[in-house]
C-alpha cells in the first residue's frame, strides 16, 4: 500500500512539473512574441527624399517642415533625410532610384510620364487660369485622378502634388513678339512636350539637367531658359540674364512620390503620421510658394541686373494659338491625357 502511494505521489509530482515547465514556456513564448511585434511596431525607418530645388526653394523649406512633423508623430520612428541640388542625381535618375526602392522618396516633375505617361498633360500650355484655379483642380479629386495608375505603372505612389510653378522665359535679349522668341536657344528639360512646345513657339531646345543650366548661360551654349520666377532667383540664373518674359506659358507641379514596397513596410503607426505631416507640408508648400514667386519676382527686378517683361494681350494671345497643336499632341501620345482636361474644362466652367 504504501509502495503505492508512493507511485502515485512520483506520478503527481512529475505531471506538477511538467505543468509548471510547459506554462513557464509558454509565458516566455508569450513574452519573446510581444517583445518582437513591439520591436517591429517601433522599428526606426529613415526615409531618403531627393530633389534638385536650391535649399532656399520653397519646395526644400517644405520638406524641412515635413521632416519636423514626420519626426514628432511618429515619436522618432520614422526620420527624413533630405538630399537638394540634384546630390542622388538628376531628376530621371533618381525617379528610376524611387521606383526600384534605392530611394525611398522624390520630388518628381512630369518626368515620371515614363510610368504613367498622362501625367504629362497636367503641364499643358496654359492650361490653368491661376494660382487657386491649379491649386483646387490638382489638389483635389482631379489631381488624384491624375495618378490613379502610378502604382502599377510605376512602382511608386504620390503622396502629394505640390508646386514648382508657373513659368517663365528667361532671355539675353529682349522677348516682345513671336518674332523675338524665332530662333532662340532655350533650354528646356528632356521631356517630349516642353520640346513640342517650343518648336511651336519657334524656339530652339537644348535639353539639358537642371544642374547643368547655370554653366550653359554663362558660357552661352544656351540663350535662355524657361522656368517659375523661385527657381530663376533661387538657382541664380537672373545672375547671366538679362531679361525675363513673363510669358507663364505653363504650370508645373511636383510630385511627391514614394517607392510602394517601403510604404507598405510602415506600420499602420507611421503611415498615419507620414501621410499626416505629407498633407500639413504639401498645404504650407502651396501658401509659401504663392509669396514667393512674388518676392523672387520683387528681387529679381531690383537687382537691377534683370529687365522683367509683361507681354501685352496681342503677343499672349498669339502664344496661346502657337502653341495649341501641344494639345493633339498630348491627345494622341497619352491615353486618359483628353479626358483629363476636359475634366479640368468642365470644372473650370462650373467655378
Amino acid at each position: 500500500m504504501k509502495k503505492m502511494f508512493k507511485i502515485a505521489a512520483l506520478v503527481l509530482t512529475l505531471t506538477l512539473s511538467l505543468n509548471l515547465v510547459a506554462c513557464s514556456n509558454g509565458s516566455d513564448s508569450g513574452n519573446v512574441n510581444q517583445s518582437n511585434n513591439s520591436q517591429s511596431s517601433s522599428e526606426t525607418k529613415t526615409i531618403k527624399f531627393a530633389h534638385w530645388f536650391a535649399e532656399d526653394h520653397p519646395q526644400h523649406l517644405a520638406m524641412l517642415k515635413l521632416q519636423e512633423l514626420v519626426e514628432e508623430r511618429s515619436n522618432g520612428t520614422l526620420k527624413i533625410e533630405i538630399y537638394p541640388n540634384s546630390q542622388l542625381g538628376s531628376e530621371d535618375v533618381y525617379d528610376q532610384s524611387v521606383s526600384q526602392g534605392t530611394v525611398e522618396m522624390g520630388c518628381a516633375g512630369t518626368n515620371i510620364q515614363m510610368y504613367l505617361p498622362k501625367i504629362a498633360v497636367s503641364e499643358a500650355p496654359f492650361l490653368f487660369n491661376g494660382w487657386e484655379d491649379a491649386r483646387e483642380i490638382l489638389t483635389g479629386e482631379i489631381g488624384e485622378a491624375l495618378t490613379d495608375g502610378l502604382i502599377e505603372g510605376g512602382n511608386m505612389r504620390c503622396l502629394a502634388i505640390t508646386v514648382n510653378g508657373f513659368r517663365q522665359i528667361s532671355s539675353n535679349k529682349p522677348l516682345n513678339s513671336m518674332g523675338d522668341l524665332k530662333g532662340q536657344k532655350l533650354r528646356t528639360p528632356n521631356i517630349p512636350h516642353f520640346i513640342q512646345m517650343m518648336d511651336c513657339l519657334g524656339v530652339t531646345s537644348v535639353p539639358m539637367a537642371m544642374s547643368e543650366i547655370f554653366n550653359a548661360l554663362e558660357t552661352k551654349v544656351a540663350d535662355g531658359q524657361e522656368n517659375p520666377y523661385p527657381t530663376i532667383y533661387t538657382s541664380s540664373f537672373y545672375e547671366v540674364q538679362k531679361y525675363v518674359l513673363e510669358s507663364n506659358h505653363m504650370f508645373s507641379p511636383n510630385f511627391w512620390v514614394i517607392n510602394e514596397d517601403f510604404y507598405q513596410s510602415l506600420s499602420d503607426e507611421q503611415r498615419e503620421a507620414l501621410d499626416s505631416s505629407i498633407e500639413e507640408a504639401a498645404a504650407y508648400n502651396w501658401d509659401i510658394s504663392i509669396d514667393a514667386d512674388n518676392d523672387a519676382k520683387t528681387n529679381i527686378e531690383s537687382s537691377g541686373n534683370t529687365t522683367v517683361i509683361i507681354p501685352d494681350d496681342t503677343f499672349k494671345q498669339q502664344m496661346r494659338d502657337a502653341v495649341a497643336p501641344v494639345y493633339d499632341y498630348f491627345y494622341a501620345e497619352h491615353d486618359g491625357s483628353e479626358e483629363w482636361v476636359n475634366m479640368v474644362r468642365d470644372y473650370q466652367a462650373k467655378s
